[in-house]
């Protein structure tokens, strides 16, 4: 049986690509396992593995190694029987799946559904060696197009963020029939992460791609949920003014085009508290 959570004795290990960082609990892109992460909340490993595809995973050899990687991580760093988080797919939705769909003359959906296939015949895999899978959702894409995504190719945006947002809320809900079919437990906080006109909320984001500490309180008072035996305490999330949401954006521009640090908004935790207190 898993352990409860210390800061040594993390209770869910999060392996997948960058967006793995934000289980870290501050606002940093984290470094490549082996090296080791710092965890700023106890309930968490982070154990990020580059760019990987969720659509590659299934198959040996592809450019990031993402299924090697994989299996490499939970046979050398996972305990059996733990809990593991797999997070793939936003990159998939984000620059790959519009773009197959209008090279080969096909819907979103048929692209999609190829997609779920192939992801979740790996977590079924992953469920077969006998570990606890929670499945996280593909998160609401970045706004607007860069401008230098042939230098920064984890970056490229293809389409719209409508667009792109529906491919991604589509690959999540048949990625959570597929859970549901088989008893594995899907994390998803899409909903709470758009306005109502399904545009990304940029508030809950560090930069153009991966989630702020912001949105920790949404994600635990979701896990506590599905994971009931955590027994998380319920937390608190921050609804800004229209003033700070515009006070907000224009920090994150100049921070950009200044090429400043986002502020690292890491978690202060209790070890006798699973969870931290969040200051925004």
């Amino acid at each position: 049986m898993t352990k409860k959570p210390t800061v040594s004795n993390p209770l869910i290990y999060c392996i997948g690509d960058s967006h793995a960082s934000f289980f870290a609990g501050a606002d940093r892109i984290q470094p490549n396992w082996p090296t080791e992460v710092d965890c700023y909340l106890p309930l968490f490993k982070v154990l990020k593995i580059g760019s990987s595809l969720a659509y590659s995973l299934s198959v040996e050899g592809s450019r990031t190694r993402g299924r090697e990687q994989l299996f490499e991580v939970l046979e050398t760093s996972v305990p059996q029987g733990a809990h593991v988080m797999l997070i793939f797919g936003e990159i998939d939705c984000r620059a790959h799946v519009l773009k197959q769909a209008a090279r080969r003359s096909v819907p979103v959906s048929v692209v999609v559904e190829e997609l779920v296939q192939n992801y979740f015949s790996v977590v079924e895999e992953v469920v077969a060696l006998g570990y606890e899978v929670i499945v996280y959702n593909a998160i609401p894409s970045r706004i607007k197009a860069p401008t230098k995504s042939r230098q920064d190719p984890d970056y490229i945006a293809i389409g719209s963020c409508l667009e792109r947002n529906a491919a991604a809320k589509l690959f999540n809900q048949r990625l959570a029939e597929h859970c549901s079919e088989k008893g594995i437990r899907f994390l998803d906080i899409f909903d709470a992460l758009v306005h109502r006109n399904g545009i990304t909320n940029t508030w809950y984001y560090f930069d153009t791609i991966h989630l702020s500490q912001r949105a920790m309180p949404i994600l635990l008072n979701r896990l506590s949920e599905i994971l009931s035996e955590l027994e998380l305490p319920k937390q608190k999330v921050l609804v800004p003014s229209p003033y700070r949401r515009l006070a907000d954006r224009l920090c994150k521009r100049i921070r950009r085009l200044l090429k400043i640090k986002p502020p690292l908004r890491a978690h202060r935790h209790s070890i006798k508290r699973s969870v931290a207190t969040y200051s925004p």
